[in-house]
């Protein structure tokens, strides 16, 4: 019977063990990131100039549209962050937040769903092509967004190239709030332009028609 005990009472430290060394060899929870901040900025009365807009998808480079943030090493090297994540792949998030900046800016959102009795001659289109992304540790964020409106009513689009470089210290949070600025910079300007329909100050932009 003692025997059976000692037996009894050794599995269950084993047990005790096992578990405790799972436990501490277990996946810690990702951290999830948005490049949308809470917005403080007060309503906005839509102009009557601007009309409906569309937003179409976001491009980013291939390398960098994941889940996972991506930082640029010293030596030039990608490494994924795999506890670090935005909230969707990053093209799909950046639309998302342009959208939401777009809608605080200029007090409508962008048109969803191009149906029969909304055409597409009807709505300014707006393009994204983030050509950019970069988030270096302790150093900077930087993106750089080739965009292009093609106004409503009109044979006009204009083609605008921004650029936007943030100094950051070490962290992942500072490298998110950078990007967050940059996001918001960049909404601006294509804010500007389409109640304008001009390009924004300190903006290379090239006017044509289609």
């Amino acid at each position: 019977m003692k025997n059976d005990n000692k037996m009894k009472n050794v599995s269950l430290l084993a047990l005790v063990g096992l578990v405790a060394l799972l436990e501490g060899c277990s996946t810690p929870e990702p951290h999830y990131y948005t490049l949308s901040p809470e917005n403080t900025r007060p309503a906005v009365t839509p102009d009557p100039r601007m009309g409906a807009y569309a937003l179409s998808p976001v491009t980013v480079p291939s390398e960098v549209d994941n889940l996972a943030l991506v930082t640029r090493e010293p030596n030039g090297r990608l490494l994924p962050l795999s506890d670090d994540r935005w909230s969707a792949a990053l093209s799909s998030h950046l639309q998302s937040a342009l959208s939401i900046d777009l809608t605080a800016l200029l007090g409508m959102p962008p048109v969803q769903n191009i149906n029969q009795s909304v055409t597409q001659n009807d709505v300014t289109q707006v393009q994204v092509d983030v050509q950019r992304f970069e988030l270096v540790p302790g150093q900077y964020v930087a993106l750089d967004a080739l965009w292009r409106l093609r106004f409503r009513q009109s044979s006009m689009m204009l083609t605008c190239f921004s650029q936007f470089k943030q100094n950051v210290e070490i962290g992942v949070t500072a490298l998110v709030l950078g990007q967050q600025k940059n996001t918001q910079l960049l909404s601006a300007q294509i804010a500007q332009a389409l109640v304008s329909r001009s390009a924004p100050a300190q903006v290379r932009c090239t006017q044509s028609k289609f």
